[in-house]
């Protein structure tokens, strides 16, 4: 066909333009497989390589009947030791550090039906300590049990006696946090606190501030000592706040609870110097001025 095209071009001098034939795009088509990993040579050997495989075994598989009794009496024993014997038995109690407090009381609110014989490993510290600071005199306790002779320690550690408060005729102890905590004996060497609102109070109730106790007796041991004066009564006559001493020679003096007792006595002692004679009271709660008639 290119020849007899080429040929007749040569002849009619006229250039013959054959069809142009679009070639074929061959189809190709894609399949898509599932992707796989192709696991290496050493990972193949390893299911070669022998692993030993452990089966857990129960009691019955391993132990022989006389195992089981030497576990089953060893228990026993230990049993026996820790709870059936005598050794951790505490037959006698001991009761130290308490003074205003009597042994009785801090027995009796432990053990309610009365000390006994008890296992120290059953013995609930923690319970038996609440049971003795309800006790409100009682500040800590501490616990030491002594298996060795049989016996439990109780160490007490109380609060200290501050004052004593009066009120509509009864007076009360007053420890040093400010709480009343028992009724005051009659015959009770401690200073009195007279409240002249005579407000009902009750045990175990807190009614002062460890400030105003601190003032209190800080004015009851400095006066007579700085002073030619002694103490007569104390007196709170609407609040705490303000403090009223009746002196021996039947006046009174005014204090500031809030402010230094130290230099309110300073200050009473400079006027006493200075020949002042007071009649009916001295007023020393503004510092820097001195009132009295």
């Amino acid at each position: 066909m290119v020849k007899r095209g080429f040929a007749f071009e040569k002849v009619f001098k006229k250039k013959v333009v054959l069809p142009s034939v679009s070639p074929r795009r061959p189809r190709v088509a894609f399949s898509i497989t599932k992707p796989y990993f192709v696991k290496s040579d050493k990972c193949r050997l390893k299911k070669f390589v022998w692993q030993p495989r452990f089966k857990s075994k129960s009691l019955d598989t391993v132990a022989t009947p006389l195992i089981k009794t030497g576990i089953a009496a060893t228990l026993l024993l230990l049993i026996y030791g820790l709870f059936g014997s005598h050794f951790f038995i505490l037959d006698t109690l001991k009761i130290q550090g308490n003074r205003l407090v009597e042994p009785q009381a801090i027995e009796n609110v432990i053990f309610k039906q009365g000390f006994h014989p008890f296992n120290a490993l059953l013995f609930n510290e923690g319970k038996a300590t609440r049971q003795v600071l309800s006790l409100t005199q009682i500040k800590s306790v501490d616990f030491q049990k002594h298996v060795n002779i049989h016996q439990l320690e109780i160490l007490i550690k109380e609060h200290e006696t501050s004052l004593i408060w009066q009120t509509n005729n009864e007076r009360f102890l007053v420890n040093r946090a400010g709480i009343i905590y028992d009724i005051a004996p009659p015959d009770s060497p401690m200073t009195v606190v007279e409240d002249l609102k005579n407000i009902p109070v009750n045990l175990k109730q807190q009614i002062l501030t460890t400030d105003f106790i601190e003032f209190v007796n800080f004015v009851a041991a400095n006066l007579p000592r700085k002073t030619t004066l002694t103490i007569r009564q104390i007196i709170v006559p609407e609040t705490t706040f303000e403090l009223e001493v009746i002196t021996n020679e039947n006046w009174k003096i005014i204090f500031d609870t809030t402010k230094s007792p130290d230099t309110q006595i300073d200050n009473l002692v400079k006027i006493l110097n200075m020949g002042a004679k007071p009649r009916q009271y001295v007023d020393l709660r503004i510092i820097d001025r001195i009132y009295y008639k």
